[in-house]
């Protein structure tokens, strides 16, 4: 696809678009891209699974990568 098709295709999508949060991300890529800013942040609730992914691991609350890969190929199995 040219540069040109490509970049009216993302414009019929984003004028045919009502998801106001696929707005807001576009937006933010495209925002990142021209500040080249390094940033980035973070909602409440992102902030709040990455405290809750640190407090399991100082639990012990997770697999290593064998035991995910191995729980994977059963979960595929069935």
């Amino acid at each position: 696809m040219l540069t040109k098709e490509m970049k009216q295709e993302l414009i019929d999508k984003i004028n045919s678009t009502k998801d106001d949060s696929l707005l807001e991300e576009v937006y933010r890529i495209i925002d990142i891209n021209f500040e080249e800013n390094d940033m980035v942040i973070l909602t409440d609730e992102q902030k709040e699974s990455i405290n809750q992914g640190i407090k399991d691991i100082d639990e012990g609350k997770f697999l290593s990568n064998e035991e995910a890969n191995s729980e994977i190929e059963k979960w595929l199995k069935k």
